[in-house]
């Protein structure tokens, strides 16, 4: 029996014939690009009247001058005490001790002033694994529609891993016309899969090697940024993708099964995503997703192998607690987080819940608990032998809040083992680093892309004190958490 693969459905799909699925997306996200911005389509979807879009021009935002505040250093993973920014035409101009860049300086004529005595400032943070068409299309949404929850909540960027190439494209489109509520938008490929796919709603079958080719280059002719492996691809064709996805400069990923982490990892894979792609090689009984064995000699040479190889690995712990293990507990299908969400999107939750508790849920709580237990050790032995760990949700999944989903996945990470500056880091730098804009973001650093955020509190004495949030700052614009929050729909 194989485990289900994929927190999106207990099951595999009915299969649909990809031309017909692609040209109806296509179409369908065209009328929601353009029907998004009428009156009839806000009301229809319950959603408030959205700021007027500004454009994606930086340079329309005044200089910025955020002084005095504590400045996170991703390098170090520490905070620069009494340290100013400067922001000019939507990139940080200057960094530097306040007493030596202050509102009279020369350098800061003109500037904005943001008086940041006792707050706290971090890079914007990056959602490392979200998906912008799959869920929302079974929630009768449309990505563009959850982009403020992200933005309201600090993610100032997102990584799909995985969703229709059109609908993303139109969904960045519109990102990029309205940066005062929207998050940047990295693109992926369909989810790379055997015949039939998982998920036809965002799945691509190859069924040869020589089929990989023309696909990844259509893919990059696209613009995506990653290419992603998923559960029904095979050695052979995951290596061609590995190999050809390499050649076009796009980084490639995987939700593995068919494929064995060990062999993706020695032919060249860039990153693993979810913990369980590690974990599901290291079953005692293979009809048991419960029976982990991370006391193997088996675990120890995976683990070194990712290490050894440079694998990142996004452990996606949120999915885990709040779509499989636990769906069925009070306090976490009634998380707080969840309130703000949409009508349409808690209903959709509501059903998948339901089946979940007949197939992750059938177990006792004690072994689900034991196996959650098992992928926070199995995280923290990651990061023991070094591997670089990024920071993913997989929202809107079930119990998976976009936005404020981050902050709550960098609180598990920090229960298993890594310090408040570690999951800051992975939040901001190494996740931007997995999409190759570490020259763009990921840092407070003179020329990079001033997207910030500022907290009321330190995230280093505790890490939930990053939902603390004062402002947020997206290409240099000093935007309102609760303005952007109150762009998004409720019903």
């Amino acid at each position: 029996m194989r485990t289900p693969p994929d927190p999106g459905a207990p099951g595999r799909e009915g299969s649909i014939e990809r031309r017909d699925f692609l040209r109806g997306a296509a179409l369908a996200g065209t009328g929601l690009a353009l029907g998004c911005r009428t009156d009839a389509g806000r009301a229809e979807r319950g959603a408030v009247d959205r700021p007027s879009p500004t454009g994606s021009d930086a340079a329309s935002a005044p200089p910025l001058l955020i002084h005095r505040a504590s400045v996170f250093d991703t390098r170090t993973g520490a905070m620069r005490p009494d340290t100013s920014v400067l922001v000019r035409d939507g990139r940080i101009e200057a960094v530097a001790a306040a007493a030596e860049l202050g509102p009279g300086s020369d350098a800061a004529e003109g500037a904005t002033r943001v008086d940041g005595a006792g707050l706290f400032l971090l890079p914007g943070l990056i959602d490392a694994h979200v998906h912008v068409s799959h869920i929302l299309y079974q929630s009768h949404m449309t990505g563009d529609e959850v982009l403020p929850f992200y933005l309201g909540h600090g993610v100032t960027s997102i990584r799909s891993t995985g969703d229709n190439v059109p609908a993303q494209r139109l969904v960045e489109r519109f990102a990029d016309d309205h940066p005062e509520i929207s998050p940047n938008v990295f693109r992926c490929s369909f989810l790379i899969d055997g015949d039939p796919p998982w998920h036809p709603d965002v799945g691509w079958t190859l069924r040869t090697p020589e089929e990989v080719e023309p696909f990844v280059a259509d893919m990059a002719a696209w613009g995506v940024k990653t290419l992603k492996v998923y559960v029904g691809t095979g050695r052979e064709i995951g290596r061609r993708v590995i190999e050809a996805g390499h050649e076009h400069g796009l980084v490639v990923t995987g939700h593995l099964l068919d494929y064995h982490t060990a062999d993706a990892v020695r032919d060249g894979l860039d990153c693993i995503e979810h913990i369980y792609t590690v974990s599901n090689f290291l079953l005692d009984d293979p009809e048991d997703r419960h029976s982990i064995n991370l006391d193997s000699d088996e675990c120890r040479r995976l683990v070194d192998l990712i290490a050894e190889h440079e694998v990142r690995v996004d452990p996606t712990l949120m999915v885990f607690w709040g779509t499989l293990l636990f769906m069925d507990l009070p306090e976490v299908y009634g998380h707080p987080d969840h309130d703000p969400m949409p009508a349409r999107l808690k209903a959709f939750w509501d059903r998948d819940r339901e089946a979940r508790i007949l197939d992750w849920g059938a177990a006792p709580l004690s072994v689900r608990e034991g196996t959650w237990d098992k992928y926070l050790r199995l995280t923290g032995m990651l990061r023991d032998a070094g591997v670089r760990l990024l920071v993913g949700t997989d929202a809107p999944e079930p119990q998976v809040a976009p936005g404020a989903s981050l902050h709550h996945e960098m609180e598990f990470l920090v229960d298993a083992g890594l310090s408040p500056g570690e999951a800051l880091t992975a939040a901001t730098f190494e996740n931007a680093r997995i999409l190759r804009e570490e020259e763009n973001r990921g840092s407070i650093e003179p020329g990079l892309v001033a997207d910030l955020v500022l907290l009321e509190a330190d995230p280093l004495d505790d890490i939930r004190n990053t939902r603390r949030i004062r402002s947020v700052v997206r290409d240099g614009r000093l935007l309102d958490p609760a303005r952007i929050l109150a762009a998004a729909p409720t019903q």
